[in-house]
């Protein structure tokens, strides 16, 4: 029994001999990996701080009077961040409202809003309605009803340069959506374009359908071959210099809002391209219309 003991004994020094440099290892590994793990906690930490303090001074130099230049170059490396993605791309449709520079726009849009997808879309739709919230005033003043044209001699330098500004953009800004509306709809997607403006654009094949149209002004756009059936909200609509009867589709209450207020003009010019339009093209194109509606 003592032997017996004895040997006992020796076998525990022996494992304790061997576990011993093995507990010791997996300590120091456990001490390395939580150092290590406070480390990189440490030094994200000061990555986000640095980069709040950046976001920060970006705020102050966008809110800047006059610092529209800078302003983008302080946006730039926020526009990609996880964190202040958002509220950069926020940032930069107010600069880009406020702006009078169609360089500045081009820098600005092609690196925060290009391209325009179904995600984006109410951020691009909302730069649109601002834009003419702003241009709409001035385009009033220039309209002389004797003469029946706008005059934008009647404007301020400061006017004509914000009037200048929205026309050159917004062709830009609905070409973005158009391609946009020519692609598959997330199901359920609903689109508010009431109180827009769009002008001189392609619209060739697009669906408008649950496409809210209430207010909105459309001008020298082309609608061939789009699908308007779905369009059921179009009161307060004007629709100048664009030739809907090319359409695919639509439904009877929008073809009949259609024919009362916006029927062929054979003074005017049609679409992007401003093609003149022939009575008989008018005539078979809304029959054909009315045929598909029986």
């Amino acid at each position: 029994m003592d032997r017996t003991r004895s040997e006992r004994s020796e076998r525990l020094r022996d494992y304790i001999a061997l576990l011993t440099p093995l507990v010791t290892i997996i300590t120091l590994a456990l001490t390395l990996i939580a150092q290590n793990w406070q480390f990189l906690r440490s030094e994200r930490n000061k990555r986000e701080e640095a980069m709040d303090a950046q976001w920060q001074d970006a705020l102050k130099i966008i809110s800047a009077s006059g610092a529209l230049s800078p302003g983008v170059v302080a946006l730039q490396p926020f526009l990609r961040s996880e964190k202040y993605g958002e509220q950069a791309r926020e940032a930069a449709v107010n600069l880009l409202v406020n702006s009078s520079d169609p360089a500045f726009f081009t820098t600005l849009f092609g690196t925060a809003l290009v391209p325009a997808t179904w995600v984006n879309m109410d951020r691009i739709v909302r730069l649109d309605r601002a834009l003419y919230a702003r241009y709409g005033p001035i385009r009033d003043k220039t309209w002389d009803s004797k003469r029946q044209i706008n005059d934008t001699t009647r404007l301020t330098t400061q006017e004509l340069a914000t009037y200048s500004y929205v026309r050159s953009v917004v062709p830009v800004i609905a070409s973005q959506i158009g391609t946009v509306l020519r692609t598959p709809r997330p199901p359920g997607t609903q689109i508010d374009r009431s109180g827009t403006y769009w002008w001189n654009a392609d619209w060739k094949g697009v669906d408008l359908e649950r496409v809210s149209l209430e207010n909105i002004e459309l001008k020298y756009v082309s609608l061939k071959n789009a699908e308007l059936a779905g369009v059921t909200q179009f009161s307060g609509a004007v629709v100048t210099g664009t030739a809907w009867w090319e359409c695919k589709s639509i439904n009877k209450p929008l073809l009949e809002f259609l024919k009362t207020n916006f029927a062929l003009d054979t003074q005017m010019t049609y679409g992007p391209l401003d093609l003149k339009v022939k009575p008989e093209e008018y005539d078979e194109a809304v029959r054909h219309l009315e045929s598909q509606l029986r």
